[in-house]
């Protein structure tokens, strides 16, 4: 399959050739069924994220943080795909970024490798600190978590 195409006409249903595929096995035996195509269409990524729809980048990172949760190691490019998701999609896809988070030491510490905004980094505290005790994502633990990082990464910028 040609990935410039797959990208260009992406639709939700093609998810399904990206999708973490396990085998429920680990070490020698762990098998991800998709990820020789999946790692295609990121090599693609990493050299012009600007065509890549976010329904995409969204399908991109929530795979590379199950895999990093069960092959107990995480690609970089999950740090750019968390942060063209909160850049361009800002509060819309907080509930997908802080799924990814939450899988393991190493999706957690490469979805907070990214450099935002400061606009981006105010609409997402302003949104975080709206969210609703019985909402179901983020939880209230996990926005607390969330707008301190978010402070931390703004008071990195003054």
């Amino acid at each position: 399959m040609n990935i410039e195409d797959y990208v260009k006409n992406y639709t939700e249903e093609d998810e399904l050739k990206i999708l973490f595929a396990w085998n429920g096995k680990h070490g020698d035996d762990f098998m991800d069924e998709n990820l020789k195509f999946r790692r295609e269409v990121i090599k693609y990524f990493e050299s012009g994220m600007a065509i890549f729809p976010l329904s995409l980048i969204s399908a991109l990172y929530d795979a590379e943080t199950e895999f990093a949760k069960e092959a107990w190691g995480v690609h970089p490019v999950v740090s750019k795909l968390a942060k063209e998701l909160l850049e361009r999609g800002g509060s819309k896809y907080v509930s997908t970024y802080l799924k990814g988070w939450a899988r393991g030491m190493d999706a957690h510490l490469q979805s907070k490798q990214i450099e935002l905004s400061e606009n981006c980094i105010n609409e997402l505290i302003k949104y975080s600190k709206l969210r609703k005790e019985n909402d179901e994502f983020p939880n209230k633990q996990q926005a607390e978590l969330f707008i301190e990082f978010l402070e931390y990464k703004l008071a990195q910028k003054h």
